[in-house]
C-alpha cells in the first residue's frame, strides 16, 4: 500500500572551501556515478536568503529576479491548468445533467 521509489541523489561541494553545497537528482546509480567519475566542475550562482540564513544555488546566468519570475511562472501555469480542469469539469456535469433532463431520466 505504501509504493517507495529510490532517488540517486549527485552532491557537489564548494572547492573554496565556504560551505555551499548542491545535488542533483541521477535517474539511474548508473547515471549518477558516471557525473560522478568524470569529476566535471559545475557553476553555480549563490543567492542568499537572510531572513531564513539559508541559501540555494541556481544556474550562473539567473538572477533572483529571473529566479522568482521562472517560479512565478510555473505556479501560475499550475493554477491555470487546475482551474481549466474545474471548468471542463463543471461543463461535463452540465451536459451530462441537461442530456438526462432531455431524455426523462432522474
Amino acid at each position: 500500500m505504501n509504493p517507495t521509489k529510490t532517488a540517486y541523489m549527485v552532491y557537489y561541494q564548494d572547492i573554496s572551501g565556504s560551505g555551499y553545497q548542491w545535488s542533483e537528482q541521477a535517474l539511474t546509480r548508473e547515471l549518477g556515478q558516471k557525473i560522478v567519475d568524470a569529476g566535471a566542475t559545475v557553476e553555480r550562482r549563490v543567492l542568499a536568503i537572510p531572513a531564513d540564513r539559508s541559501y540555494i544555488t541556481v544556474e550562473p546566468d539567473q538572477t533572483a529576479g529571473s529566479y522568482t519570475a521562472g517560479l512565478r511562472q510555473k505556479y501560475i501555469t499550475a493554477l491555470v491548468l487546475a482551474g481549466v480542469y474545474v471548468l471542463l469539469y463543471v461543463a461535463a456535469w452540465c451536459v451530462i445533467g441537461g442530456m438526462k433532463r432531455r431524455t426523462g431520466q432522474t
